[in-house]
């Protein structure tokens, strides 16, 4: 590795103001999502914050964001990102 292509301590630093930035953009929009039975779905946060999906999905999984009082968990499994289907596919007769 070339000391180009080390990263410095300034794109450290950004890179965690970057990611702070994300979490309390995450943390503002749950409040304003729906939540069924103490739920809210990750397609959900993702079409109002505009975050990358990836980073959100990281943000989620290691479970440092502040959750409303009213939200139990984020349900993690997304409908867009995996084909966008819901149930079974139905065949088509012939």
């Amino acid at each position: 590795m070339s000391a180009d292509e080390r990263p410095t301590l300034d794109s450290v630093a950004s890179d965690e103001l970057m990611m702070q930035r994300y979490r309390q953009a995450i943390e503002r929009a749950m409040t304003r999502l729906p939540v069924k039975n103490g739920v809210i779905d990750i397609d959900s946060i993702w079409v109002e914050t505009s975050v990358p999906y990836t980073i959100l999905r990281s943000l989620l999984q290691a479970g440092n964001l502040a959750l409303p009082e009213n939200v139990e968990r984020v349900n993690l499994k997304s409908h867009v990102h995996s084909n966008g289907r819901r149930g079974k596919r139905k065949s088509r007769n012939r």
